[in-house]
């Protein structure tokens, strides 16, 4: 790929591990490739990567995102995003295709809410987009959309909109969808974490999936 890319490739490579990799693989039901690399090792060479070669340059990450995404071992997919972080608060209005590309492309649970993370940096930075996108991304037949809608406020702590919130998951509530009833629990199980009552409320007075409201209660009912 280039100067900056390649090194680190190549230290991936190199510490590959096929027994690792094979339960990795089956714990994202054999949907995808890997190396082999824990989470720990993966930051560790992360790290020694950025102390030899910086951080990477934002007008080359959308084509650094392109290129990884499509190798195909899931550890690029987890350093893309680890990448893309280092340089997110220099994004601009546009980068909302890339992120789009994220959540569409081999996805799976493990790379959209890591995508998630990028989300924060993006409206929060751009708030006048937020309906522009996400209720575009809840109206989505894609149900990875549609969870990265719900789950967009995830990291916001106690500055959420509820009312948004609230909204999103009327539209979706009657989903058959596991991602989907799992991330309407795990959103409103976030929001619980500074606002119990209203979380109680919201619950007694909708019909949610029992998966829903199991996870939604779940720090109310320790």
């Amino acid at each position: 790929m280039d100067n900056y890319l390649n090194p680190l490739i190549n230290k991936f490579k190199e510490n590959k591990d096929a027994s690792i990799a094979s339960s990795q693989k089956k714990y994202l039901k054999d949907k995808f490739e890997f190396l082999g690399i824990k989470t720990p090792l993966r930051n560790e060479l992360l790290k020694s990567h950025f102390k030899n070669f910086g951080v990477p340059e934002k007008a080359k990450m959308n084509d650094y995102v392109k290129y990884l995404w499509n190798l195909p071992e899931r550890e690029f997919v987890y350093t893309t995003i680890n990448l893309y972080e280092k340089v997110a608060k220099e994004m601009n209005e546009d980068d909302i295709n890339i992120i789009e590309f994220m959540i569409e492309q081999k996805s799976w649970w493990d790379s959209v809410d890591g995508v998630v993370r990028l989300n924060k940096f993006y409206f929060q930075k751009f708030p006048h987009l937020i309906p522009v996108h996400t209720e575009r991304w809840i109206n989505s037949e894609n149900f990875w959309f549609q969870r990265s809608a719900l789950l967009f406020q995830l990291n916001f702590r106690e500055k959420m909109d509820k009312e948004l919130m609230f909204k999103y998951i009327q539209k979706v509530k009657h989903s058959k969808e596991f991602f989907v009833q799992k991330a309407i629990g795990w959103i409103l199980r976030q929001y619980s974490k500074f606002y119990p009552e209203d979380v109680i409320e919201f619950v007694n007075k909708t019909e949610l999936a029992p998966l829903s409201k199991r996870e939604a209660l779940k720090i109310i009912n320790k």
